[in-house]
C-alpha cells in the first residue's frame, strides 16, 4: 500500500502538476501514439533482441485490462514518491523527463501505476500459489553464518577438528592457520550467505545443525571439512517478500503463456 509522500515543489515554491484530475484512459501508450513512425515491426524487435521483451509487456497488457486504475488519491501518492525516488524536483524537470521518453502526462501516469496494477492482479489471481512457491524458495531465501576449514590430509582433519574441540586453540585460529581454502583469510568464518549456495551436501549438514555445533571431520570431494553451524537466518513471509514471490510467480505466468503461444504458433 502506497504511503503518504510530501508534495514536492521547485525552487519557487510550485508544486509538481500532481493534483490535476488523473486521466481515466488506460490504453497500452503504444495504442494511442498516432506517429507512425512509433511502431515497430517484429523483424525490428526481434532484431533489436527486445521482441521477446515487447511480446511480455504485451501479455501483461491483457491481463490489465481486468485491473482498474488505482484512486487518485493512492495514485497522487504513487507518482509523488516516483519523482524523490527518481530526484525529479521541478515541474520542468519532469516535462524534460517525459518528453525523453516520449510519454504524454497521462501515458507517464500510466507508466507510474503499472507496477501496481500488476502486483494486484498477481494477488487476486496467484495468491493460492503462494505458500507453496515460498516453501520452494526458502532454501534459497533462508542464509546461513558458518565456519568452516577445509584440508586434503584426514588425519590432520581430524586433529583439528578434537583441538577446537577441546578448546585448546578457537576455530579462527586453526582455520587462519591451517585451512587450504580461500576461508583462510577471514579465519574460516562466511556468510551470511543463501542456504542454496554452499555445497548440496554441505548445506544439508547446515541445514540439521543447531547454532554452535561443531562437526566431525567429513569427506566433501577431494576435501577433509570441519564445520560448525554460527547462525541460521530464518526467512519471514513479510509483505515485502509476499511481493518478491508474487512477481515472481507473475513471471512464471507469463513464461508459460508466451511458451504457450510460440508453440501454437510452431503448430
Amino acid at each position: 500500500m502506497a504511503t503518504d509522500v510530501a508534495p514536492l515543489g521547485d525552487a519557487n515554491g510550485d508544486q509538481l502538476p500532481l493534483n490535476k484530475e488523473v486521466s481515466s484512459h488506460w490504453l497500452n501508450p503504444l495504442d494511442q501514439a498516432k506517429n507512425p513512425q512509433s511502431s515497430f515491426s517484429s523483424q525490428q524487435l526481434a532484431s533489436w533482441g527486445l521482441l521477446r521483451q515487447a511480446r511480455r509487456e504485451a501479455a501483461i497488457d491483457d491481463c490489465l485490462h481486468s485491473i482498474p486504475p488505482p484512486p487518485a488519491e493512492q495514485l497522487k501518492a504513487m507518482l509523488e514518491q516516483w519523482c524523490q525516488q527518481q530526484r525529479i524536483d521541478s515541474p520542468q524537470t519532469l516535462q524534460r523527463w517525459q518528453q525523453q521518453q516520449g510519454l504524454s502526462p497521462e501515458q507517464w501516469q500510466q507508466f507510474v501505476a503499472r507496477r501496481w496494477r500488476w502486483l494486484l492482479w498477481c494477488e487476486q489471481n496467484l495468491q493460492a500459489k503462494l505458500n507453496s512457491h515460498y516453501l520452494e524458495r526458502k532454501s534459497q531465501l533462508d542464509q546461513v553464518s558458518y565456519s568452516l576449514l577445509r584440508v586434503k590430509d584426514q588425519h590432520l582433519a581430524n586433529e583439528l577438528h578434537l583441538r577446537i574441540k577441546e578448546g585448546e586453540a578457537s576455530f579462527e585460529e586453526i582455520a587462519s592457520e591451517y585451512s587450504e581454502g580461500p576461508e583462510r583469510q577471514q579465519g574460516g568464518r562466511l556468510g551470511p550467505v543463501p542456504l542454496s549456495q554452499p555445497h548440496p551436501m554441505l548445506a544439508k549438514l547446515l541445514q540439521v545443525s543447531t547454532p554452535g555445533q561443531l562437526w566431525p571431520a567429513k569427506q566433501l570431494e577431494d576435501w577433509w571439512i570441519v564445520v560448525r553451524l554460527e547462525e541460521l537466518h530464518c526467512t519471514e513471509l513479510t509483505d515485502s517478500l509476499k511481493q518478491r514471490l508474487l512477481f515472481e510467480l507473475g513471471d512464471q505466468h507469463l513464461e508459460e503463456q508466451l511458451s504457450a503461444a510460440k508453440s501454437q504458433g510452431q503448430a
